[in-house]
């Protein structure tokens, strides 16, 4: 099948580093291994790490892509027969085209993105942005989510339209297959490894400060930040009044096939989000963690239970003494490492890319047959 898929969100340039791009490019590369003719359309290409293998990326100027009949240009031409469209704000000039064109429109939903804009970007008139996103919801042939909390979002938004929960992949081979990389750290060093944009949510000041709590009683352990973001200078203000830099690597932000050799070199991962009651997230860093035989620590929020199991350890969200104790219990216990990792290895099984493409394709198809149905009623 021609496949569309379509990134109208300039928060994602789709070579960048942060979550969002990587999984534009695995979930496209893995459309495209699985047999179909994926075509990219974007606004944003960015910078930093390779394109996605697919058949072809094109990047649109902002007023192209938010214009029906460019975009639909682009549809005609490729001889697209069905599209899949990550909703941002900028979302509804490719859902016009499809509909114009009678092609099968599958909104991939990562987050309730006007709440998320109000809340963190300072998004004003909320009613009108949540009533142009319960038109788009309905409007969809279909909607794919990334978790459960936000399939129960959708639906409370639009009732009628069919909802897919696909969870986020790992490429399983790459994280088992490669060697550790070298942080230049003494032999007996224990390394907990966080690797993530550096944003409030993410928890990284609650990680340094239960660290710092920790540090003194365990002088082999070492933590490993890899990421950027908002908060970069002040965790490492944080790091360097705590008198913690020679403990505490800040990597900035590295490309993605950087990080599987990186992880091999973690003992521990952690996840360590903050508290929120519409906790929406399916982590990536959480299955690539699993991937790279690596206990984790996280708090026991949205699906992170289900997808770690007993391969880590959870701690109350927010709790920042118990994620250290979490921390320090892994550190000084080798033997529950090894079997927590082996655990976490065992269950990334079940978390592929390809897996995720299949069941992609099923909505698709599902989307498609739906409407031959109702056009012959």
């Amino acid at each position: 099948m021609r496949l569309a898929y379509v990134c109208a969100d300039r928060g994602v340039p789709i070579l960048g580093h942060k979550g969002a791009s990587v999984h534009v490019r695995e979930i496209t590369a893995a459309l495209q291994a699985i047999g179909h003719e994926v075509t990219v359309v974007c606004r944003r290409l960015g910078a930093g790490n390779p394109p996605p293998k697919v058949h072809a990326v094109a990047q649109l100027e902002p007023e192209e892509i938010s214009n029906p009949d460019k975009v639909g240009g682009i549809l005609v031409a490729r001889g697209i027969e069905a599209v899949v469209e990550r909703y941002a704000l900028e979302t509804g000039a490719t859902r016009v085209a499809a509909a114009r064109l009678g092609i099968v429109h599958v909104l991939e939903v990562n987050a309730p993105i006007v709440l998320e804009a109000a809340r963190y970007r300072g998004l004003g008139d909320v009613d009108h942005w949540l009533e142009r996103e319960r038109q788009t919801f309905a409007a969809a042939d279909a909607v794919v989510v990334v978790q459960r909390r936000l399939e129960s979002y959708v639906l409370g938004v639009a009732p009628k339209v069919t909802v897919k929960c696909v969870s986020n992949g790992v490429n399983v081979e790459r994280f088992t297959r490669c060697e550790p990389g070298d942080l230049g750290l003494p032999p007996a060093s224990v390394v907990i490894g966080f690797v993530g944009s550096m944003k409030p949510w993410h928890g990284v000041d609650d990680l340094v400060t239960a660290f710092e709590r920790i540090a003194p009683q365990h002088a082999n352990v070492h933590l490993v930040l890899a990421g950027d973001g908002p908060q970069t200078d002040a965790i490492n203000r944080r790091i360097s009044a705590a008198g913690l830099t020679g403990r505490v690597r800040l990597l900035g932000a590295i490309p993605h096939d950087r990080v599987p050799s990186l992880l091999r070199s973690f003992d521990i991962a952690v996840a360590p989000y903050r508290p929120a009651p519409d906790f929406y997230f399916g982590p990536m860093k959480v299955v690539e963690y699993l991937a790279a035989g690596l206990p984790i620590v996280y708090p026991a929020m949205g699906d992170m239970p289900q997808i770690i199991g007993a391969s880590g350890v959870a701690y109350p969200p927010g709790d920042i003494a118990a994620l250290g104790s979490a921390l320090a219990g892994l550190a000084t216990d080798g033997e529950r490492r090894l079997h927590l990792g082996a655990a976490a290895r065992r269950r990334s099984m079940r978390h592929s890319w390809t897996h995720a493409a299949d069941e992609i394709t099923g909505v698709i198809q599902a989307a498609a047959a739906a409407a031959i149905a109702r056009s012959a009623a």
